[in-house]
């Protein structure tokens, strides 16, 4: 489901919505922490962002929830969410279902061996985490959040928030969670209201993944 920050909401995006959610939230992580680490070319960098974000989106459009951020008639931010009840996730089976193999092949063509190391040990940290936590069965799992780059610092995604934990809280979910690798991110959720739950090393690197969580009020 889709739901805008408007009041309005739609069963799905179109093609031309997932690819206008792609596009901004790539430049939105061009100047992440961690894809600056990963990916330092900056060509390079947006052309695997923007495929990754489109095969994700494209599962999440279909399987998951996702908040429009309104702007007037301009769409000027998203964020995605899976159930934590939905135990298969994005996988590739239902990127393929999807229609969304060109953007994953797209995303492992312009990775090296080495950066897609890189990303399994952020996988590899999230399983192991949420392995031995557990989660929230009425929970959701947020898996990506961004606005326009030149609008940020003007409390666009904090009222964007607030708004899908009202809408989630009337569906009858009871929280949400998120992982970042990016300490700027870190004060930014703890002032969203979210708890910082762990903070766990990437195998095989000197970098962290952060764990949050939040109950919805």
């Amino acid at each position: 489901m889709v739901y805008y920050t408007d009041g309005r909401q739609e069963p799905m995006l179109d093609r031309a919505g997932l690819q206008a959610l792609a596009a901004l939230i790539s430049d939105a992580f061009m100047e992440h922490d961690n894809w600056k680490r990963v990916l330092p070319e900056p060509a390079r960098r947006k052309r695997a962002l923007y495929a990754l974000f489109y095969f994700m989106a494209s599962v999440i459009n279909r399987y998951g929830h996702i908040v429009v951020s309104m702007d007037g008639d301009r769409r000027i931010g998203y964020t995605t969410f899976m159930e934590n009840s939905d135990r298969e996730q994005v996988s590739f089976p239902r990127v393929l279902r999807c229609g969304a193999l060109a953007q994953a092949l797209a995303f492992l063509l312009a990775m090296k061996p080495q950066e897609l190391a890189s990303m399994r040990a952020f996988s590899s940290s999230i399983d192991q985490y949420y392995g031995e936590a557990g989660h929230d069965p009425r929970g959701l799992h947020l898996y990506t959040t961004a606005v326009e780059p030149a609008l940020k610092g003007r409390g666009i995604m904090k009222r964007s928030f607030a708004y899908a934990e009202e809408r989630f809280k009337a569906a009858g979910f009871s929280s949400y969670m998120l992982e970042t690798t990016d300490p700027a991110n870190l004060p930014v959720y703890e002032r969203f209201g979210l708890s910082l739950m762990a903070q766990k090393t990437m195998p095989g690197t000197e970098r962290s993944v952060w764990f949050f969580s939040k109950t919805l009020p």
